[in-house]
């Protein structure tokens, strides 16, 4: 079995308003290389269990990994390397804040091995990035762009954010034109959801942001839609688009529900038959993993029910679907007698399409997906 690996470096320059992952600003020096021994340990610990394993992806993500130096992210690549076989075609994305980034830790990146950066972007308008509490400016996102294109990057994603407090359509539109100007090969958008425990949600609280309207925001995803196909991207997945032959490897992985692995302080992950997730406290996860005690602070066995279940809604945020010959390779029954009733009454409302090869949202489905997603919890 081929899985994906995933790496959390939880450290940032700032915490932005939105952000509720684990991630912890204004770190120095000393914790972030105390870390990266204990993530060293982790990995080997991990790569002893697996020896004969070929992974097919890998992706560093965070917080914010461009927050460490050149050397370090040097060093983060050497210990994974040393632990792990990667495919010869791996797919490899690191994210970085385009505040963050400078020549020294592109070349960086490039002689590890990375092919894929991942830019969180959020927006190209100062406006917009100032309500987010993002360190960068608009400049340096094409200061960035600039460096990683002459470096040698020929894939690259950016991140977009709509539904923003103040934000208008218009606004967005400006969003959409200046991004597809820039050509990345991927474009993924989010909508801002306020999460308990985030500024934004003290900020929601106190009446100082309002609930942002959901027929706007509705407006802003169809205009996208509308807009980055129009740009020659093809809409692959509910959120992200790609030019041909660009889409993510790595996430197509959870969306396809095959397994992966999780390392770091507050990461997830999905290894035979088991979801887990790392504590997420910083010295928790260090002293957990120097100590030899056990360093899952939560683990669930998957079922059969819950694994077809889950192909099924994970699956359907692909805009192909789901295929009927892969379920049943996989779960050894038809789609249809798992849950036949489901598609039917799914199909009647116009949220699903079932042909004899998959089962796909409709666009109007693909409004309601969370709607549709509910249908198949178990």
């Amino acid at each position: 079995m081929e899985r994906a690996l995933y790496v959390h470096i939880p450290f940032c320059e700032v915490k932005c308003r939105y952000c509720d992952f684990t991630s912890y600003p204004g770190r120095g020096e000393g914790e972030k290389e105390t870390y990266l021994q204990a993530l060293c340990k982790e990995a080997k610990y991990y790569g002893s269990l697996f020896p004969e394993e070929k992974f097919k992806s890998l992706y560093i993500g965070g917080g914010t990994p461009t927050c460490l130096s050149g050397r370090q992210l040097s060093l983060l690549f050497s210990f994974l390397h040393a632990s792990f076989t990667f495919g010869d075609n791996m797919e490899c994305t690191v994210e970085g804040n385009p505040g963050t980034i400078n020549k020294e830790k592109i070349l960086a990146l490039l002689e590890s091995g990375c092919n894929r950066l991942s830019l969180g972007v959020q927006s190209f308008l100062e406006d917009d990035l100032k309500r987010l509490g993002r360190i960068h400016t608009p400049q340096e996102v094409y200061n960035t762009y600039s460096l990683a294109r002459e470096a040698g990057f020929a894939n690259i994603n950016l991140d977009l954010m709509y539904g923003l407090p103040g934000q208008s359509l218009a606004g967005w539109q400006e969003n959409l034109r200046k991004v597809t100007a820039l050509r990345p090969e991927h474009i993924s958008l989010y909508q801002l959801h306020v999460e308990e425990g985030t500024p934004f949600y003290t900020m929601l609280r106190r009446g100082e942001i309002q609930e942002f309207d959901n027929e706007l925001a509705l407006a802003m995803y169809e205009e996208a839609i509308h807009f980055l196909t129009g740009a020659g991207y093809h809409h692959y997945e509910i959120s992200n688009f790609a030019l041909p032959g660009k889409e993510s490897a790595h996430n197509q992985v959870y969306w396809r529900n095959e397994e992966y692995m999780g390392l770091g302080a507050g990461a997830s992950g999905y290894l035979q038959g088991i979801r887990y997730r790392n504590h997420s406290a910083l010295q928790e996860y260090v002293g957990a993993v120097h100590s030899g005690k056990k360093l899952r602070a939560e683990e669930e066995v998957i079922t059969e029910e819950m694994k077809r279940s889950e192909t099924m809604f994970l699956g359907l945020r692909l805009l192909k679907g789901v295929e009927k010959e892969r379920f049943l390779a996989r779960h050894h029954i038809t789609m249809e007698e798992c849950f036949g009733n489901t598609l039917d009454k799914l199909v009647k409302r116009g949220y699903l399409v079932n042909t004899a090869t998959h089962v796909a949202l409709t666009r109007q489905g693909l409004y309601l997906a969370n709607e549709v997603f509910q249908e198949f919890l178990p």
